[in-house]
C-alpha cells in the first residue's frame, strides 16, 4: 500500500454499507451436534479397522523378510 492510501479519510456510512454487504454473504456458523451412540461406535470400529489394516501390512512386510 502506498502512503496515499493510508491518508484517505474513511467515510463511516460507506464503510458500514460495505460491511453490511459483506456480512450478507457470510454463512452463519452452525452448532455441532453431539454424536449419537451409533456414530461413536462406527467411529471406534473404523479406527480399529485402520489399526488392524496397518498392522497387517507391517506383519506381511516383516513376514516376507523371513524374520518370523
Amino acid at each position: 500500500m502506498t502512503d496515499e492510501q493510508h491518508s484517505r479519510p474513511v467515510n463511516a456510512k460507506l464503510q458500514a454499507e460495505i460491511d453490511a454487504k459483506l456480512n450478507q454473504h457470510r454463512v452463519p456458523k452452525s452448532k455441532q451436534k453431539s454424536r449419537t451412540r451409533i456414530e461413536k461406535m462406527i467411529l471406534t470400529m473404523s479406527w480399529v479397522m485402520i489399526i488392524l489394516l496397518v498392522g497387517g501390512v507391517f506383519y506381511a512386510a516383516i513376514s516376507s523378510l523371513g524374520w518370523f
